[in-house]
């Protein structure tokens, strides 16, 4: 523009030499703001080039898929018959309602515990590899773990949550299928560990208060009668939901007594739904481009440059 304005000055004193000085003024006046008019289109030519934005307020997030890993107990007590048929076949019922629940998006994965925790399936979109592992579960895979250990559930289905190949940030959670025995792990500390990672656990008490003793799983995982303390006394084994409502409240999960094994996965569906908006319905900046606009406001004051192209007489 300094060029222009410096060729326009030249050209001005030049002129006065061979056209009248009314005619040159004229022309000047005319020039410059044609020249002006240039200038301002350039100007905004170039901002469109850069992109301008303006703040047009915040907007929500549409829900993602959660994580949730089944942590199922396969302890021996699991195979107590205080609700029929067993224990573990009613755990079962109550995951295979829920794999049928969740949204498209959540992924499922299996965890079994009892003296040691494991995965059995990894994360996964495909609920029938879940519901495959989970039809395997019967006594056979139960003799080596005669104990419940809670916390060795609760870090292994952690692990598996903090096992994310694509690094993508989703939410987890951990749904806990057991009697809430235990015998002297340390479940606190596995459920700060839970709590500080952002973890709820949603308990599924299995059992009932009155209970039922356990059977005896023989080496081939056949049942065998029943266990026996060290008097020959016949044990029961009586659900203990004070240890999976603490869990629960540690964690900032919920607890389910059993009915059929419907109500209970519509419940937690439900609070997963909760749990899905709470963590991933969130605001973001929205902005609007601005460079539309300033391409038009150019080319309209190129048009007036145009038009008032000045004429010597």
């Amino acid at each position: 523009m300094l060029l222009v304005a410096w060729g326009l000055r030249r050209k001005r004193q030049r002129l006065v030499f061979w056209v009248a000085p009314d005619s040159v003024a004229v022309w000047w006046r005319t020039a410059r703001r044609q020249c002006a008019l240039f200038g301002a289109a350039t100007l905004l030519f170039a901002l469109a080039l850069t992109r301008p934005r303006w703040f047009a307020g915040n907007v929500a997030v549409p829900a993602q898929g959660v994580d949730v890993v089944l942590c199922l107990d396969v302890s021996h007590s699991m195979l107590c018959d205080d609700i029929k048929p067993s224990r573990l076949e009613f755990a079962q019922s109550v995951a295979a309602n829920l794999l049928d629940r969740l949204q498209p998006d959540d992924r499922a994965g299996l965890v079994v515990f009892g003296g040691s925790g494991f995965p059995l399936c990894p994360l996964t979109h495909d609920r029938s590899i879940v519901r495959t592992y989970l039809s395997l579960l019967d006594p056979s895979v139960m003799v080596y773990n005669p104990t419940t250990y809670l916390a060795e559930g609760l870090k292994a289905a952690l692990r598996l949550l903090r096992r994310q190949p694509d690094n993508a940030p989703r939410g987890g959670v951990i749904v806990l299928m057991s009697d809430g025995e235990d015998q002297g792990s340390d479940w606190q500390d596995a459920a700060a560990m839970c709590a500080k990672a952002g973890v709820p656990v949603f308990g599924i008490a299995i059992g009932t208060p009155h209970g039922a003793p356990v059977p005896n799983v023989t080496e081939q995982g056949t049942v065998a009668g029943y266990k026996r303390d060290s008097n020959g006394n016949i044990p029961v084994s009586r659900l203990n939901l004070t240890t999976l409502r603490d869990i629960a409240r540690r964690t900032g999960g919920k607890v389910y007594l059993p009915h059929d094994g419907v109500r209970e996965a519509n419940a937690l569906v439900a609070d997963l739904a909760a749990y899905r908006q709470r963590v991933w319905t969130r605001h973001v900046a929205q902005w609007r481009e601005l460079f539309p606009w300033l391409l038009a406001l150019g080319a309209m004051l190129l048009v007036m440059e145009t038009w008032l192209a000045p004429r010597l007489r």
